[in-house]
């Protein structure tokens, strides 16, 4: 074997070395381009199902205020009519009672 076909086997080997380091970078570059298209796929399901959660969680609390402000009102109004009641069994009773008042303040008893 002479020197030149040595030197001609290295440059061969060379040029398969080069080669495969460039095939070595284009395959790095597309798992790359992938992993980061996966990456924003996660990244955009995670978002999805974090906003529909906290849609949820939103829904049953607005459901369980309107049912609480539902009830308050429930019982709000039963303390009104409650006191209406009161008041106007009581209101004849204050107006005699004022009636006398005055009636007595005034000497025309």
């Amino acid at each position: 074997m002479t020197m030149q076909d040595v030197l001609q086997k290295i440059k061969h080997a060379e040029t398969q070395a080069e080669q495969m380091v460039q095939a070595a970078k284009a395959e790095a570059a597309k798992r790359l381009e992938k992993a980061e298209v996966e990456y924003e796929a996660i990244v955009k399901r995670a978002v999805s199902q974090a906003k529909h959660k906290a849609e949820t969680i939103i829904e049953q609390g607005m459901a369980g205020a309107a049912a609480s402000a539902e009830e308050i009102v429930l019982q709000s109004d039963a303390e009104c009519a409650a006191l209406r009641q009161r008041a106007s069994s009581r209101l004849n009773a204050a107006v005699k009672l004022i009636r006398e008042r005055i009636m007595t303040r005034d000497g025309r008893s």
